[in-house]
């Protein structure tokens, strides 16, 4: 007779144990990590993350470095870009060839013509490489010379060859686009700079006794102007040779345009007319003391420009307009159509 086998389980318990292995193990596919290879799998998911969360801080951090770097680059640009951003007015900065600047305000709005005509011309490179002609009657000049005049004789019509001035120079005046050639009669570029303009309304004479003013010569020139330097010995007067070898004076008049910035700037004009000799240099019969040696205006820069003003700014179509007392500001045009 056989020996009845004893089961420490019955069936009922057997399976009931499958069952909860059954289930442990679907425990584990739904990511308990109770085995070796999920537990892995769960230690690259939590590198994963905080490889993002670094990248996230990181731009974060480098986002917040480049707003800081900008906030302390944004006035430096500026400053370099525009050194005369504070300043509400237009400033002309003269760069001269002998190391010495120049600065002026410009008073574009007091005295819109001849400041108009000024900036108009130094925008478009009118005074650079151009000397300073003349010192004397407490005024240093320039204007439009690309060297100084060396003729002796006296002549009632300018020649180039002579004077050296580029409202004389066919070659420059055609290639100074800003005042089109078609605009002129029979397209002649030598009418270009042939334009007189009147004195600004609000001139005031007292301003000229100012040290360091700057000045239009409007009554006899379209391009020549003049910074006072000595007040003490200011005058108007420039002398003059006729046609028999007698000497003369001859006043120009003047209407005002700006000031200068700053002490430094008027130091630098007594400087440059301390060197003036007399010489028997002549344009038009005009003696003039020019600086020894030569001092050339490198270049003239404008800064704080109207944008709505200057943007598309048409000369000719402006000096056909009127000023604010309704007075038209250009007298004379040779050439113009």
């Amino acid at each position: 007779m056989k020996d009845k086998r004893i089961y420490s389980m019955t069936a009922r318990e057997r399976k009931a144990q499958r069952r909860a292995a059954e289930k442990s193990a679907q425990k584990n596919d739904a990511g308990q990590p109770q085995t070796l290879q999920s537990a892995e799998q769960a230690m690259a998911a939590s590198q994963t993350r905080s490889r993002r969360s670094a990248v996230v801080i990181g731009v974060i951090v480098g986002a917040a470095v480049l707003a800081i770097l900008l906030a302390l680059l944004i006035p430096v640009i500026a400053l370099l870009v525009n050194p005369y951003s504070k300043y509400d007015s237009v400033i002309a900065r003269f760069k001269l060839s002998n190391g010495m600047v120049l600065e002026y305000e410009i008073d574009e709005e007091k005295y819109d013509t001849a400041a108009t005509n000024f900036i108009f011309l130094a925008k478009n490179g009118y005074f650079d490489n151009t000397v300073f002609f003349d010192a004397q009657s407490g005024w240093l000049r320039f204007g439009g010379y690309d060297a100084q005049p060396v003729s002796t004789t006296i002549s009632s019509t300018s020649s180039y060859d002579s004077t050296h001035h580029r409202s004389d120079n066919k070659a420059y005046c055609a290639a100074f686009k800003a005042l089109p050639t078609s605009r002129f009669k029979d397209e002649n570029v030598s009418y270009k700079f042939g334009y007189k303009l009147r004195v600004d309304n609000h001139s005031d004479k007292q301003e000229l006794l100012k040290a360091g003013v700057l000045t239009y010569l409007y009554s006899d020139t379209s391009t020549e102007f003049q910074f006072l330097y000595d007040k003490d010995n200011m005058t108007n007067l420039v002398r003059r040779r006729d046609g028999s070898g007698n000497l003369s004076a001859e006043t120009f008049e003047v209407t005002m345009v700006g000031y200068a910035l700053n002490d430094k700037t008027i130091n630098n004009l007594s400087a440059i007319a301390a060197t003036a000799a007399d010489n028997d240099r002549i344009t038009n019969g005009y003696l003039w003391k020019p600086p020894t040696p030569n001092i050339y205006i490198d270049s003239v820069k404008v800064y704080n420009l109207s944008r709505s003003k200057w943007r598309n700014f048409d000369f000719i179509d402006y000096m056909n307009g009127t000023d604010s007392s309704g007075r038209t500001r250009l007298s004379g045009w040779t050439g113009k159509l």
